[in-house]
């Protein structure tokens, strides 16, 4: 490994601590910084005249008065739907309002505009509502046991430019475990997380449910970034363009991806891992996992186990690299033959090879790597047409490359070792071996009745 790369991921866990520290000591504590003189009002509330401003209804935004009541007051006033604006600055809450079908929250930058929540539960909880919407926002949870956002029989919400930051990091260990960022549950579908960054959580997404989505979204020092979990053949998730980064401090991220039981379809695009204990825990030996996993155009770096297959219906990995983040090789693929007896595996990248080895593998997997296929059964008829040239159509080769046998360009058969030659099974169930002498005739050696291996 690189020295470059060593010093950005040592730079990376230093700069982890620091951004967790900062938001929560700015949510928590007002800033010495003078209030600016013109207020900054977002271009995209400005276009929206029934936009409620919080600090029209005594929300301070300094991070030491308590805005609970005045972000209240401000959903509950007006008709049609709510448009609740919070501009820039640190809003203390102890509780989040209800919020209607199609209501927005918008604020100035994830950055500028921040909640800060030091509760027990779920700050914000929604049930059984409708295309409710979360923009430009940083939420910071100190408490413990706090979590950020809970969906339940939730449908078409979305996340877009929403930080959500909790406080665990590796020097704290494991006092904010039980923290957690955004849990899905009770059939809640169709929520997006776009452009969004969940940081520093015990568990940074929880999910019981199909048919939701991430992307272009990043997910930093989470002990479990995501978590599918309930058993229920229920959970289920796409991320595309997504980023799972951490330190290499085992007391910060045990795994990125864990799904924990019995599980609906699970597709993976375009994902970065880095810095995890186990980057992929797929299924449960004894509760089941997923009934499709599909990994595509990724790259998976871990300390000790990148992808752990150990239950899985249908695992699919296509264009995969594996990495070890440390100085010590990761194993990097590592699949239970009884949980996920077949798959399919396509240009799969080791650090340390050309491929992966199809060993790695059971053997009902298909395995196509660079100029090597294994494990396929074909169905039907197999055609192999003569090119340009003599060269064979088909041939069987030893492990190390020398030409055993093979069908010519012709259709001939040929086998070149002389110490070898065609096996006939007679009406009694006996092999005979046919060679051929020097002079060209030809004789037979008895096998025995059991079939040759080799």
């Amino acid at each position: 490994m690189t020295d470059d790369v060593l010093n950005r991921r040592r730079l990376l866990a230093r700069s982890l601590g620091v951004a967790a520290a900062l938001p929560l000591a700015a949510a928590a504590c007002s800033s010495s910084a003078e209030e600016p003189t013109v207020e900054f009002t977002s271009p995209h509330v400005s276009d929206v005249p029934s936009a409620r401003n919080v600090r029209d209804f005594g929300a301070v935004g300094d991070g030491k008065a308590d805005d609970t009541t005045a972000i209240a007051n401000a959903c509950a006033v007006g008709d049609g739907p709510l448009v609740l604006y919070l501009p820039a600055g640190a809003y203390r809450v102890t509780a989040w309002p209800d919020l209607p079908d199609y209501a927005a929250v918008i604020g100035d930058g994830s950055d500028v505009t921040t909640i800060g929540y030091a509760g027990d539960g779920p700050l914000i909880a929604l049930r059984g509502k409708h295309r409710v919407s979360f923009k430009r926002l940083g939420i910071y949870v100190t408490g413990a046991t706090g979590a950020a956002v809970s969906l339940s029989e939730c449908f078409r919400c979305s996340f877009d430019s929403v930080v959500l930051r909790g406080g665990h990091v590796s020097t704290n260990y494991p006092e904010f475990t039980q923290q957690r960022g955004v849990i899905l549950d009770q059939n809640t579908g169709g929520t997006a997380f776009i452009n969004c960054d969940v940081n520093n959580f015990g568990i940074g997404l929880t999910t019981r449910c199909i048919q939701n989505y991430v992307t272009s979204s990043k997910f930093t020092s989470n002990y479990v970034g995501v978590l599918g979990t309930g058993n229920d053949h229920s959970a289920g998730l796409s991320m595309v363009n997504v980023e799972f980064v951490s330190d290499t401090d085992p007391n910060t991220t045990d795994k990125h991806v864990l799904i924990d039981g019995a599980a609906n379809d699970w597709w993976l695009t375009n994902v970065w891992f880095e810095g995890a204990d186990i980057a992929l825990s797929i299924g449960n030996r004894d509760r089941g996992g997923p009934a499709q996993f599909g990994l595509v155009n990724c790259k998976v770096a871990a300390r000790s186990v990148c992808m752990d297959l150990v239950y899985c219906r249908q695992p699919y990995l296509a264009n995969v690299q594996f990495d070890s983040d440390t100085q010590r090789p990761a194993i990097e693929v590592r699949v239970d033959a009884e949980g996920c007896p077949d798959g399919t595996a396509v240009n799969l990248l080791s650090s340390t090879a050309s491929d992966i080895d199809p060993k790695s593998f059971p053997e009902g997997w298909s395995v196509t790597g660079r100029g090597q296929v294994s494990g396929v059964t074909f169905v039907g008829t197999v055609i192999t047409r003569a090119g340009i040239g003599s060269a064979d159509l088909l041939q069987a080769q030893s492990p190390n490359g020398a030409v055993l046998s093979a069908v010519l360009s012709t259709g001939e058969w040929i086998v070149d070792r002389a110490d070898s030659g065609v096996v006939l099974k007679d009406s009694g169930d006996n092999y005979w071996r046919l060679t051929v002498s020097t002079d060209g005739s030809v004789k037979t050696s008895p096998l025995g009745r059991r079939r040759p291996t080799g």
